[in-house]
């Protein structure tokens, strides 16, 4: 939380947005001074509204009225705009809004290309887990990542415990066999929409039709073949997401 704050003042507006966005829709209070901030002194009107959308989200009584103030006052129209549509659809409402399964998360995937993803979709053994364990700290970043897209998990569950080990996380977790039935699991959410990460060879047919593909090499390694397929390439789960959570990362190494 406290890097996705200081990413709040990020030069690259872009950057800014983005970590407006994802504090909303996790309704981390912590950030609320600093999104108020932000809406002060940015001089980015796409940067100001996302902040406000953002304390809307989170609606503590200090972004409320903060809000109802940029509603009446903020020199730019389009924030105010912002803050009189956020109040009235939270009244509409009754209260908090949280991310839907019809949010999408946009990402770079080419040059100048950007693309809106519904789902992120995991390999579990290898991936996320080490002799079935799961890594350090992946429990607590699947929790975060299911707050701003929706989060799926397939396995074979090859050494019997990755049903124990994620079954009280907000996620699906989904046992499979084969490449196969992971490739057909991702063709049903929609392809194009999904962000998936593997390590292993019957990966390989879910990481070629989705719309970005990100191979990890972990500590049980990674199958050859499914790094010739991967858009991305990482040495570790928590760099993948990272891919996610900061999308310049992400542009940076796809850039022609």
């Amino acid at each position: 939380m406290e890097r996705l704050i200081v990413a709040l003042n990020h030069p690259e507006h872009e950057t800014s947005e983005r970590a407006s966005w994802i504090l909303g829709n996790l309704g981390e209070e912590r950030a609320v001074g600093d999104l108020i901030k932000l809406v002060n002194t940015t001089q980015d009107v796409y940067v100001a509204r996302a902040a406000v959308e953002a304390l809307a989200q989170i609606g503590t009584p200090q972004a409320c009225d903060f809000l109802a103030k940029v509603a009446q006052s903020h020199k730019a129209g389009m924030v105010r705009e912002a803050a009189k549509g956020t109040t009235m659809n939270k009244k509409k409402r009754g209260g908090k809004d949280k991310t839907t399964d019809s949010a999408f998360l946009r990402l770079p995937v080419a040059e100048g290309v950007i693309m809106p993803f519904s789902d992120l979709v995991f390999n579990y053994s290898g991936t996320l887990s080490q002799d079935g364990i799961l890594l350090p700290g992946i429990a607590q970043r699947l929790r975060d990542m299911a707050k701003i897209i929706r989060v799926s998990v397939l396995t074979a569950d090859t050494f019997g415990k990755a049903v124990r080990q994620l079954g009280d996380l907000p996620i699906d977790v989904k046992v499979v066999r084969t490449g196969t039935e992971k490739a057909d699991f991702v063709r049903r959410l929609g392809p194009e929409r999904v962000i998936a990460i593997g390590n292993g060879r019957n990966d390989v047919p879910m990481m070629s039709i989705a719309g970005l593909s990100v191979a990890v090499i972990g500590p049980e390694g990674a199958a050859g073949e499914l790094l010739r397929v991967a858009r991305v390439v990482v040495t570790d789960i928590h760099h993948a997401l990272d891919l996610i959570i900061y999308p310049l990362r992400c542009k940076a190494v796809l850039r022609e």
